[in-house]
């Protein structure tokens, strides 16, 4: 049986959550086909999420990597094509750091699109009524950084695992604690978003 890793974040800045952890555990141990879901959330600190990333990527059995993060502001499953070498953030990370054009890996290439089949996907979550659209500004906080990374170690160790990036809405809790008018999207549908990705993926 292969592997598929979903991972999401903790929750930064003010926010008292983060609905990419909470698909991570949920889908924690589910069964996706001939694949078992292994679900982990990293932390906002871009040292100790990539260490985390890279012992996930020594399971000789993995498929794929499907990597979950907020954004805010956006109102549809946003499936990320490219992550650019560049850290660039105001937002400090958990441990207070903040960077200015900075790489992620130094000498590394300007940038990796994304291995998932995100038309594909996209052609599947909007047959299933889920919002979504593909995106080619994945930021330059801590979700491009993983995926850059993650694309880079599969690169460097020539292995044949396909690995990209989804972002999601805030949770509609998350905008009633802001008091502000913002786009959300319940959790289950966000679920159903992920589930369908990984069922595409493990299809093609």
């Amino acid at each position: 049986m292969g592997a598929i890793l979903v991972t999401g974040f903790e929750p930064f800045g003010s926010d008292f959550a983060n609905p990419s952890q909470e698909i991570a555990k949920i889908l924690e141990g589910r069964r996706m086909g001939t694949c078992a879901v292994r679900g982990i959330v990293l932390p906002v600190d871009y040292m100790a999420a990539r260490a985390m990333v890279t012992s996930a990527l020594d399971d000789p059995e993995l498929h794929g990597v499907v990597h979950l993060g907020l954004a805010g502001g956006r109102a549809r499953i946003a499936l990320e094509g490219i992550a650019v070498n560049v850290m660039d953030y105001s937002i400090p990370d958990a441990r207070g750091r903040r960077f200015a054009g900075e790489p992620c890996v130094m000498g590394g290439p300007a940038a990796y699109f994304s291995t998932l089949p995100n038309r594909a996907v996209l052609t599947a979550l909007t047959a299933d009524g889920v919002p979504g659209y593909l995106s080619y500004t994945a930021g330059t906080y801590l979700c491009n950084q993983t995926l850059y990374w993650t694309l880079h170690e599969i690169a460097r160790r020539g292995r044949a695992v396909r690995a990209g990036f989804m972002h999601v809405p805030f949770l509609p809790s998350m905008v009633a604690a802001h008091g502000l008018d913002e786009p959300s999207m319940d959790l289950s549908i966000m679920i159903r978003a992920v589930e369908i990705t990984l069922g595409v993926l493990i299809e093609g």
